[in-house]
């Protein structure tokens, strides 16, 4: 009986050690986020921001390529065309080796968005990276 009983106790603990408690992404929300691009990639994967906020962006241009960072919206039907201005929601540039700070107003609507850090100019030569936006806690 004692045999099974630590059994049982020994499923249980091997049961809850493997659950894990993911963070809820509106704690991890933040008005100020920061790229890294070191010539193949922007990093990190994922930024997490309040709706309809005021955000400011700074890129860290680690590489010897000037790029911009365009923040797309994809269309639901039709053909995607990444440097179409009706799908560009928001910009910023940072010289070769240098770091740039601006700022834009985050979508109203909750979603995760495509972003882009694009080497000078050339849209074959890009990193993806993900916005999402959350909806705060209420206050």
């Amino acid at each position: 009986m004692q045999i099974k009983f630590l059994y049982v106790i020994f499923f249980i603990v091997i049961l809850l050690s493997s659950c894990s408690i993911h963070e809820d992404p509106r704690s991890m929300a933040s008005t100020q986020i920061s790229l890294t691009y070191d010539g193949n990639q922007c990093q990190p994967y994922e930024s997490f921001v309040p709706q309809g906020q005021e955000i400011e962006i700074t890129l860290n241009n680690e590489s010897e390529f000037d790029i911009t960072w365009y923040l797309i919206f994809k269309p639901i039907e039709g053909k995607f065309e990444d440097q179409d201005p009706k799908n560009i929601l928001a910009t910023a540039s940072a010289l070769a080796g240098q770091t740039s700070a601006s700022t834009f107003i985050a979508p109203n609507l909750p979603a995760r968005y495509d972003s882009l850090c694009i080497r000078n100019g050339d849209s074959d030569i890009r990193a993806l990276t993900y916005l999402l936006v959350v909806q705060p806690y209420d206050e």
